[in-house]
């Protein structure tokens, strides 16, 4: 019993805060190489840990994660890869085959970030990857977009293969705030004043949770983000309010700004490829 107690608090734990183990180096590195070039705002080029580049870390930590879990070489399948921002800021630091999924897609950019295919398709309709082929679908500040929500995430959940894991994020917000927001975008877009492909959807922990599971997903992983971003923010130049924000996410995932999630397509006796 004493056993399972404790496997159980180690899983809790990881759960929400394994995301405050992850070293912070990678941070400070990547948007020391980055400043000039994709930072919207150049209030955050002067940051050393910009929290508008926090999906990216995050993301970025996940994926050497499991590709030492695995070894390499992983395929990533990268859904709404847009300007290649997460392709370019993982550099050779993952060593995977990328597979770029984009509503737009530009080849010549694409592939100089280092894409090795690229689809443009259409994520309200079936995906053009096969299926259980992919050991890792990123899916970053995408779902909030997509008409129907549930449908992607079962195409995402198709190309996973079994043991595979999904890396997610959104916006975030308590259920009530997010639920209201919700009703007000459809009401702007039955009424035009919202378009298609703008943000119809929104999320909280719970609806996160949910959806993951009903795809038969373990969720791995869920926290939030931070207690506040702004551009210019001198105390984005400190470690110490990074971890402090990354705290509040992980004790109030709905109040974290974003929300970050793993989840596994689960199989019956998981294990690393191989063996």
């Amino acid at each position: 019993m004493f056993n399972e107690m404790l496997n159980g608090l180690r899983s809790r734990f990881h759960r929400r805060f394994r995301f405050l183990l992850w070293p912070a180096a990678p941070l400070d590195e990547r948007a020391s190489l980055w400043r000039w070039e994709q930072i919207s705002k150049p209030a955050d080029r002067k940051s050393r840990f910009p929290f508008r580049m926090m999906r990216y870390w995050w993301t970025l930590c996940a994926l050497q994660d499991e590709a030492r879990y695995l070894g390499p070489p992983i395929t990533i399948v990268d859904v709404g890869s847009g300007k290649g921002i997460l392709r370019k800021y993982a550099g050779k630091s993952v060593q995977a085959r990328w597979v770029g999924l984009d509503m737009k897609v530009d080849r010549a950019m694409l592939a100089e970030a280092g894409y090795d295919d690229l689809h443009a398709c259409d994520f309200d309709q079936p995906l053009p990857v096969a299926d259980s082929s992919a050991d890792v679908v990123v899916f970053l500040h995408v779902l909030e977009h997509v008409p129907r929500p549930a449908f992607t995430l079962s195409e995402l959940t198709r190309i996973l293969r079994p043991g595979g894991v999904l890396l997610a994020g959104s916006p975030v917000a308590p259920q009530w705030i997010a639920q209201m927001r919700e009703w007000l975008f459809r009401r702007q877009l039955r009424q035009g004043k919202r378009k298609s492909g703008e943000h119809i959807h929104c999320f909280w922990p719970g609806r996160w949770s949910e959806m993951v599971r009903a795809e038969g997903l373990s969720l791995e992983m869920l926290t939030g983000a931070y207690l506040l971003r702004r551009a210019g923010n001198p105390l984005e130049n400190t470690q110490w309010w990074l971890r402090l924000n990354q705290l509040w996410g992980a004790l109030f995932p709905s109040l974290g700004g974003e929300i970050y999630l793993m989840a596994r397509k689960t199989l019956s006796s998981p294990s690393p490829r191989g063996q």
